[in-house]
């Protein structure tokens, strides 16, 4: 086999596996290796091949018969693709920090999970300080529930399953769940109080941009949120919209 051949194969194992994941793009519960083959227009002896390959890179996983997602290592890499839009929504939240008392904090979502990107952490002695690159919960936090609600209640329902974990006895069932994303859907904003964590507060707002859907948080503890709900709101509002005004400019 000449060099050039050896090229024209590995160019085509590239676009095949690419064509794969593409596949899998807007497919957070996964595919079947038919359904895959299906939509990327592959023989499904090839599929198999490339999806074995492909997981042991972590790049994929398999879930029994019925699913393959997008695997672990690809979304770490993905990560790094948010990396413009925290460094613009960085002085944004330590302002919203400031003015608030209280974390702020930039998410995205990854799969059925949601992943902090950055945070700025309350000066107070008793805080919450999420770490960035650490996943939560995405059907339980005030972020998570912003970003479902950017979905149709049958992807949501696709994503999540039908059993919720309860993480405490304040985290809601998917039927409370759905009701929760009708009422964000008709308005801003997002909360969770207890729902997550015992004592800790949040309250989100979306941010939606070129590079995708975001939520912006702030968290605290229970008793120092509440009685402050309206003015964070507000901060959370004046956040967003100078941030977007801000990227507006740029571009």
């Amino acid at each position: 086999m000449t060099h050039s051949e050896c090229d024209r194969g590995g160019v085509q194992v590239i676009a095949r596996a690419a064509a794969i994941l593409r596949s899998l793009e807007n497919e957070p519960s996964g595919l079947s290796l038919g359904a895959i083959a299906k939509k990327s227009g592959l023989p499904r002896s090839t599929v198999q091949r490339l999806v074995d390959a492909l997981a042991h890179e972590q790049l994929l996983e398999v879930h029994g018969r019925g699913g393959v997602c997008l695997g672990p290592a690809l979304m770490r890499l993905a990560s790094h693709s948010h990396v413009d839009i925290t460094q613009k929504a960085r002085p944004y939240l330590e302002e919203l920090s400031r003015v608030t008392g209280e974390t702020a904090v930039l998410m995205g979502a990854s799969g059925s999970e949601l992943m902090i990107l950055h945070s700025v952490v309350s000066p107070h002695a008793l805080r919450v300080a999420p770490v960035a690159g650490n996943f939560l919960n995405i059907h339980a936090t005030a972020g998570g529930k912003v970003l479902l609600a950017a979905m149709h209640d049958s992807v949501v329902t696709r994503l999540l399953g039908t059993e919720l974990s309860p993480l405490t006895p304040k985290t809601p069932t998917l039927a409370q769940l759905l009701t929760q994303l009708e009422e964000i859907r008709q308005g801003e904003f997002a909360a969770d109080f207890d729902e997550h964590t015992l004592g800790v507060g949040a309250i989100a707002i979306g941010l939606q941009t070129p590079q995708g859907h975001y939520a912006i948080d702030v968290v605290g503890p229970v008793w120092r949120m509440e009685p402050v709900t309206e003015a964070i709101k507000a901060a959370l509002r004046t956040c967003r919209d100078e941030l977007l005004d801000a990227m507006r400019s740029i571009a």
